[in-house]
């Protein structure tokens, strides 16, 4: 994988193909978010408007913000994602990667309300962090600066996380038009047979 390729297919997103493949990174770190907020109990999500509660939320998320975009559906989306983020300090390695998806969810929607500022490669780095710190935590203890960079080039996990943004962008940029298909496409890609960017599935 070549991290430079990778960071010209992002740059080069723009309008509702950048919302997608922010979306689609926020998609892919639902797992890491549901199991923190479980875990703290701070999972519940309006039943009025999201019924299924996450999935519901992100459903409306894709449809409001990238297929049918729709302001107030997009607020209400917004309003509901920054409301679960955790602010105060909790002793625990989880609020990160659950934080840091909710922080992606919350741009994907904010692009699409404001098309002028770019938010794709900005997103691209924090879902890369993500891992990194998460491989620093779990595999770099004793690790000098060198040998840390090495755990994070060739680790699976890092891997897969930049292998998964170069085929958004390459499904994205390869697409003339927005379509069903197409957003089928990207989301089975983002869920990664329920798989996060961490190795985290909630059927585990």
């Amino acid at each position: 994988m070549n991290p430079k390729k990778l960071i010209k297919s992002v740059k080069a997103l723009t309008g509702w193909r950048e919302t997608a493949f922010i979306l689609a990174l926020a998609e892919r770190a639902l797992p890491n978010i549901i199991l923190f907020l479980e875990s703290v109990e701070r999972s519940e999500v309006d039943s009025n408007a999201f019924p299924k509660g996450f999935s519901s939320l992100m459903e409306t998320s894709w449809e409001s913000a990238v297929f049918h975009p729709k302001e107030e559906a997009i607020i209400a989306c917004l309003d509901e994602v920054v409301a679960h983020i955790i602010e105060e300090e909790l002793d625990s390695f989880g609020i990160l990667p659950c934080n840091n998806g909710l922080e992606l969810w919350e741009m994907a929607l904010v692009s699409a309300l404001n098309r002028d500022k770019k938010r794709a490669e900005e997103a691209s780095q924090v879902s890369i962090a993500t891992v990194s710190e998460f491989l620093e935590f779990t595999e770099g203890d004793g690790l000098d600066e060198n040998a840390l960079i090495r755990l994070f080039e060739k680790h699976e996990l890092m891997v897969r996380e930049l292998s998964f943004q170069q085929a958004l962008c390459d499904l994205l940029r390869g697409s003339d038009k927005l379509s069903k298909d197409l957003l089928r496409n990207l989301r089975a890609l983002a869920r990664d047979d329920g798989w996060s960017n961490l190795g985290i599935s909630l059927d585990d």
